[in-house]
């Protein structure tokens, strides 16, 4: 593909997206990703460059939303799926194909979603069309149209990388958003409330309160770390009585672990947080 079409699928994506501002990454063959933060899509002529540079060079190129948003991603989909979404009223912002018949899509719900609700819809959407529900999640990156798929497993029978293109790019928040995420809104709640009232049977049992994980994260103690706060959390909050599962929903839904992997690799680093934390506590070391 030529620089133009490049610069001209890149922009119609980013369009479609309707966002304002953007997280630009290269994820490099040593795992290593190099990342451009907050970047304002009209002025993204001047980051093609270094991306068409590192994709040359192996990397695979990604977009996100800059901060909460109005999107989400559903990964790995067939051309089947897709027009199931649009015969039930999900019709895709956009669609990339990364691969030969295999297919990303970006929804735009039409409002702003904070991080448990962009979680829950991601996932809800995954499951309902048959997306990869390791990528379900509120701030997960999709591949940018324009460059190359280096996922050795992708490769073409001539041996080359597939371009990732761009398929359409009607830009419409889809037609059954509004009752979507009514439901999705009323999950949230249970699930809140489910939480509540754990919190509500240790803090009885124990006749104290239990401090929130982000003063944790805010405390000077932990220098930023926010590993070492959520264990030192999850320490307190078991010494509390907060069952090992309340203290693993705590850590998924108050932190942004998409920076672990997937859904799978997140909840693994939550539960291993929660059990060393109430090993701990029962063991005394």
């Amino acid at each position: 593909m030529n620089i133009a079409a490049t610069d001209r699928e890149v922009r119609q994506q980013l369009d479609a997206m309707g966002c304002a501002r953007v997280d630009l990454g290269a994820l490099h063959q040593s795992g290593y990703m190099t990342l451009a933060a907050n970047y304002r899509t009209r002025l993204i002529r001047s980051a093609l460059r270094w991306l068409r540079h590192a994709n040359a060079r192996g990397a695979n190129i990604f977009v996100r939303p800059a901060g909460i948003h109005q999107l989400s991603l559903i990964d790995d989909l067939t051309a089947a799926a897709i027009e199931e979404m649009k015969r039930t009223g999900f019709g895709p912002a956009v669609v990339v194909e990364t691969s030969p018949r295999n297919f990303q899509v970006w929804l735009r719900h039409g409002r702003t979603l904070d991080q448990r609700m962009g979680t829950r819809a991601a996932q809800e959407l995954a499951r309902r069309f048959g997306g990869d529900p390791s990528g379900a999640a509120w701030r997960h990156f999709g591949r940018l149209a324009g460059f190359t798929n280096r996922k050795p497993k992708r490769r073409l029978p001539n041996g080359l990388p597939p371009f990732a293109r761009l398929r359409e790019a009607a830009g419409q928040v889809y037609s059954q958003a509004e009752a979507f995420l009514a439901a999705i809104a009323a999950q949230v709640e249970q699930e809140s409330a489910e939480r509540t009232k754990r919190y509500e049977g240790a803090t009885h049992s124990n006749h104290i309160l239990i401090k929130d994980l982000r003063a944790f994260y805010r405390d000077a103690r932990y220098g930023g770390d926010l590993h070492r706060a959520d264990l030192a959390w999850a320490i307190y909050a078991a010494s509390r009585g907060l069952s090992e599962q309340a203290i693993r929903d705590e850590i998924l839904d108050t932190r942004d672990l998409t920076k672990k992997g997937g859904v799978p690799r997140q909840l693994a680093y939550a539960e291993r947080t929660a059990f060393k934390a109430v090993t701990i506590v029962q063991t005394g070391r």
